[in-house]
């Protein structure tokens, strides 16, 4: 019986970090002054939503992405806005799934 290689799994498909480094921008934006995100967000997804398919992303792949960007985000684990954070999240991997499948 011959040992599993990890060297011969194939690394998943990932999203670029000016990509990333462009989301997290929006993201923050929209949770610290909503009033001047202006459509940011928006820009953000679009480039994700293009760089997944061209870099043939499952939506799974972009979940995972997102879910670990807002994680790494600090901003969101005030324990005074936790309710509000968790809804925000929440808002965020719904919008991300709907750009992904067309249904902004």
């Amino acid at each position: 019986m011959m040992a599993f290689d990890s060297r011969s799994t194939p690394e998943r498909p990932r999203l670029s970090d000016q990509t990333v480094s462009d989301l997290r921008d929006a993201v923050l934006l929209l949770w610290t002054a909503p009033a001047s995100a202006d459509g940011q967000l928006g820009r953000a997804m679009d480039t994700l939503v293009r760089e997944a398919r061209d870099r043939a992303l499952r939506a799974e792949d972009v979940l995972i992405e997102v879910k670990s960007l807002l994680q790494e985000m600090p901003q969101l684990d005030d324990p005074e806005r936790r309710l509000e954070s968790a809804r925000f999240r929440e808002q965020l991997v719904t919008r991300c799934i709907k750009a992904y499948y067309g249904n902004n």
